[in-house]
């Protein structure tokens, strides 16, 4: 086998060891707290934030707006975060944590973004620009179609992948 071929076997072992990390993080929270690890991370972001629009929190999250409203409509039916109307203008809305939602991140586990976002971050910015460049021909050269899936959180395999 040549270094060509060692290296493709290497790094297709790698992304089943990321994909496989970011799925067991997703479990674990699951198991601890009951929600999905995006729905986790978007709890400490309101929990950070007060206030924040949808739009707003969508971008931090890294996700399709639609999604997350999706999200929150099912984090207000367990009662874990509220939206609040703007009172100067009706079409904005804004998100708070309820009492609920504040207690269960007392207890919830971190970080809530998840391990990939906070190993992403340790690394260089010479690293990231690799990494991105890398990934974006890979993704090219795979012709992926379905470019909005990567606006969709990762969730464990036993959760919907909507979330």
């Amino acid at each position: 086998m040549d270094v060509r071929q060692d290296r493709v076997q290497n790094i297709t072992k790698q992304l089943r060891l990321l994909f496989r990390a970011i799925q067991s993080h997703a479990k674990t929270v699951e198991r601890q707290c009951g929600l999905s690890s995006a729905k986790l991370w978007m709890m400490w972001e309101l929990f950070a934030s007060p206030g924040l629009k949808v739009s707003e929190l969508a971008k931090a999250l890294t996700i399709h707006p639609s999604t997350c409203s999706n999200m929150l409509d099912q984090l207000e039916k367990k009662e874990l975060i509220r939206r609040k109307r703007s009172k100067s203008d009706q079409r904005t809305v804004h998100l708070y944590l309820t009492e609920k939602g504040t207690q269960l991140l007392a207890v919830a586990p971190r970080p809530a973004q998840g391990t990939l976002s906070v190993a992403l971050e340790h690394l260089s910015d010479h690293h990231l620009t690799h990494l991105e460049e890398g990934l974006n021909q890979l993704v090219q050269v795979m012709q992926v179609k379905d470019k909005e899936a990567a606006m969709v959180p990762i969730s464990s395999p036993d959760t919907n992948p909507v979330e």
